[in-house]
């Protein structure tokens, strides 16, 4: 398959949904069972609902590596301080955080906000032990390259080890591991860490991305049979083109129970400023809006897997939810909307992890796929066979197929 044509997002997913963890034994006796915080109007993507696990007003984790530190920051998004863990160094750093009489979350979703100033690309991952290191879930996320922002990150879970019971977690482990050799500093940001109630369904968003004309002709008539709708991300310019989707066939889709959304095609890191970002995204939703799909086009597909701290504000002005690889689920309904998670739906044996943990724990998976059909055309990344096999793979798990915007207020 070549890619230099398919202009969506297809990201690296490096991890295996069960990570190669520090090993260890930590004791502490540090933190307790969290603190509740009011909920008063609150800076994305922290978030006003649910329980407050940690504020990190104080700072109650301790360094996961000898090279390791962990200290306090006034940058935060939540009360006056955040966490800070750095280190000299191109290997992962981390903090954990102990609670010696057990922190139950049973029924609920973590989620936490973190910020990477240095180095990415890099994975983000959050271990639940519960209560040990036999007995966890790990949640894995990658970060794109140029992103070194606030974002939320939710613990989607990608990763299980023994029998956990989220009723008695005595351990949160959150570490960053470095993609790249050439930064010598290590640094991220940690606040608001929440737990929000769970869902009670598990959930499958699928995804298309560049308006591939065979989206129409073989995708929508295989979901037709199993009663399933899709997502169209389509890019405007190419709206009529030669292989692509016509303005009628959109249409024809979104009455079909389809979303038809917001897939630009130029990156918006590439751009000089935030208004020209902005005014390039008001054309893109503007022009889906207005011929085909209002409530779609609310929807974002960040082409490329590109993001960066500006484009993700410009994003938020726009429109109410934003998409982007990062090989995990999500929590049902994601709880800030903006970098929601994508898998590459292509990649079977790794999806089909995701969707088993996803029924079990009432989570999403958002897939993308390009064209599907022939794999030697560069339109396309997955065959109508695999499709089929993912179709059914889907099917054979309790979960509910949906749109994004149906995601969205589940």
């Amino acid at each position: 398959m070549g890619s230099a044509a398919l202009a969506g997002c297809i990201g690296s997913r490096e991890d295996d949904g069960d990570t190669d963890d520090p090993d260890g034994d930590t004791n502490d006796p540090t933190g307790d069972d969290g603190t509740d915080s009011p909920d008063a109007d609150v800076t994305a993507p922290a978030i006003a609902d649910g329980e407050s696990i940690d504020d990190f007003e104080e700072i109650e984790w301790n360094p996961l590596y000898d090279h390791t530190t962990v200290e306090a920051s006034d940058e935060a998004l939540v009360g006056d301080g955040s966490m800070l863990v750095e280190a000299d160094t191109t290997e992962s750093i981390g903090a954990y955080r102990v609670f010696p009489d057990g922190l139950d979350v049973e029924g609920k979703d973590l989620s936490v906000a973190i910020k990477i100033e240095s180095p990415t690309p890099a994975r983000v991952v959050l271990e639940a032990r519960a209560p040990g290191r036999s007995d966890q879930l790990t949640s894995a996320r990658s970060i794109p390259s140029e992103f070194t922002g606030w974002f939320r990150m939710e613990a989607g879970w990608t990763g299980k080890r023994g029998e956990p019971n989220l009723g008695n977690v005595r351990e949160l482990r959150i570490y960053v591991q470095p993609h790249s050799d050439t930064n010598p500093t290590t640094r991220f940001l940690v606040d608001d860490l929440r737990a929000t109630e769970r869902g009670d369904q598990g959930y499958v968003v699928l995804t298309f991305d560049d308006g591939v004309q065979n989206q129409y002709t073989t995708a929508m008539p295989m979901l037709e049979e199993r009663g399933w709708p899709g997502v169209a991300a389509v890019i405007p310019d190419s709206i009529n083109q030669p292989d692509r989707l016509t303005v009628d066939q959109c249409r024809e889709m979104r009455s079909a129970g389809w979303d038809i959304a917001s897939h630009p095609h130029t990156a918006l890191p590439e751009m000089e400023s935030h208004d020209e970002r902005v005014g390039y995204l008001e054309d893109a939703r503007d022009y889906i809006a207005n011929r085909i799909d209002e409530d779609g086009a609310n929807h974002y597909f960040a082409p490329y897997n590109r993001m960066d701290a500006d484009s993700l504000e410009a994003v938020r002005e726009v429109f109410d939810h934003s998409y982007i690889h990062g090989g995990q689920p999500n929590i049902a309904p994601p709880t800030d909307g903006h970098m929601v998670s994508r898998v590459n739906g292509y990649a079977l044996d790794e999806v089909s992890d995701l969707l088993d943990l996803a029924a079990e724990y009432n989570q999403a998976v958002v897939t993308l796929v390009h064209g599907v059909g022939d794999t030697t055309s560069d339109l396309n990344d997955i065959s109508e066979a695999d499709f089929e096999t993912l179709l059914d793979e889907i099917e054979s798990r309790d979960l509910q197929v949906v749109t994004a915007s149906e995601l969205a207020n589940v």
